[in-house]
């Protein structure tokens, strides 16, 4: 999952996107409203800090929102005023992290939003369940396979889209950030077929995959 964090405090900023880092998550980081327009992409999650040297983080997600750009958000903020925070859920925000606030809180936070992204952690099909939270699938009740972290990735996006055509073009935005070729996400896929030995996961060929509830 990607995540931008828009933070005037550098330290803060920088501490913020080291923990998110950490946990595995791809982190851009800015400390002001022009630099991170310049340099808007796809991003899954916005962490926003409303007061900004140049802007305030209102009028930015106003501004995605008048371009139709819609993007995950929760803001950072000082302020406990409930009018205040009315604001920025009616502009459609997802939360508020009120400072000072504890890592729990963020990751809690983060994962909240991940899990209404990509699905549930623990799902079953079948005779697996996947537990992508602890990068584990358990078979025939008993048997385990470890998987990696971009493996959990793959199929928390597969899970999230039974029985519909997930393309190579959405893999690669989601968890790739679109920068590699086509022929890297078909060999991470099939290295994690054979390692599962997913018979439900059908190649449709030169556009993507299918993950069929069994």
């Amino acid at each position: 999952m990607k995540i931008t964090v828009v933070e005037d405090n550098e330290l803060l900023a920088k501490q913020i996107g080291q923990i998110l880092k950490m946990e595995g998550y791809e982190v851009e980081v800015y400390n002001d409203g022009d630099s991170f327009f310049l340099n808007l992409s796809h991003i899954d999650l916005l962490l926003l800090d409303v007061n900004l040297p140049d802007t305030d983080g209102f009028h930015i997600l106003k501004t995605l929102n008048d371009f139709n750009y819609k993007i995950k958000t929760i803001f950072i903020t000082s302020y406990s005023d409930i009018e205040y925070l009315k604001k920025g859920y009616e502009l459609g925000c997802e939360d508020y992290l009120k400072k000072p606030f504890e890592i729990d809180e963020l990751l809690l936070k983060v994962k909240k939003v991940q899990k209404d992204i990509f699905g549930e952690s623990k799902s079953k099909i079948g005779n697996y369940f996947f537990d992508l939270e602890n990068f584990v699938v358990y078979f025939n009740n008993n048997n385990t396979i470890k998987i990696t972290k971009r493996e959990a990735e793959i199929l928390r996006i597969f899970l999230a889209n039974v029985d519909k055509v997930v393309t190579f073009e959405h893999l690669n935005e989601k968890i790739w950030n679109s920068e590699v070729v086509t022929n890297t996400i078909i060999v991470a896929v099939l290295r994690l077929k054979k390692k599962l030995n997913l018979d439900n996961l059908e190649n449709v060929r030169e556009v993507g995959y299918i993950f069929h509830k069994i």
